[in-house]
């Protein structure tokens, strides 16, 4: 029997909560700041294998980063751990990267950006609740959906936010919708782009 992608999204995030799990992620990282569970995994919409964090340090310091990695490096299932400084970068904060093999061959991303705790550019935590307050069951298996194809199809490629970006705010639900809008729309782009809050919610705060 063929799964659905709400299956299949529900599959992957039990599987990442047992990376997390395996590798004691946020315990390691909590001695050195504030780790948050961002991107999809943050909003039940998990069809790649990949896990995001952000961590929030009232110290920032690359040898806390690599204690981490290193920790994390005794695991069997990691096969490779990167670093790269890019405080002077785009991204203005330190960037992780561990390659976690499960035991089905399936393997995983886990990207990880630390920063000070007055991280001042967009971050990617402040997504989380506009986010869940906007999904609706239709959108999220839209997204679904397009995440999906996008794996098969470059023309689809472009960074999740800009996914949601384009189904949340613009009604993209197909992937000929999703090509167009790609063409007329900028994307990679740092930004505290927001999805609109639900229409009952606009109601209520009035």
């Amino acid at each position: 029997m063929t799964r659905t992608l709400t299956e299949h999204a529900a599959d992957q995030m039990q599987t990442a909560t047992a990376i997390l799990a395996d590798l004691d992620l946020m315990r390691r990282w909590s001695r050195f700041g504030r780790p948050v569970l961002v991107g999809a995994f943050a909003y039940d919409l998990m069809i790649d294998p990949d896990i995001d964090m952000e961590i929030y340090c009232p110290e920032l310091r690359i040898e806390h980063g690599f204690q981490v990695l290193s920790e994390c490096a005794a695991n069997p299932c990691v096969r490779q751990a990167r670093f790269a400084n890019e405080l002077s970068g785009r991204d203005r904060a330190l960037y992780w990267q561990l390659r976690y093999r499960t035991t089905d061959g399936a393997e995983w991303k886990i990207d990880m950006w630390s920063a000070s705790e007055d991280y001042a550019l967009p971050r990617a935590e402040n997504l989380i609740e506009p986010m869940r307050a906007a999904l609706s069951p239709e959108t999220r298996t839209a997204i679904l959906e397009l995440k999906s194809l996008r794996i098969a199809d470059p023309h689809l490629r472009c960074p999740s936010v800009d996914l949601y970006r384009a189904v949340l705010d613009d009604h993209v639900r197909t992937a000929a919708d999703l090509r167009r809008w790609l063409t007329t729309h900028e994307t990679g782009q740092l930004s505290d782009w927001r999805p609109s809050p639900p229409l009952g919610l606009l109601k209520e705060d009035r």
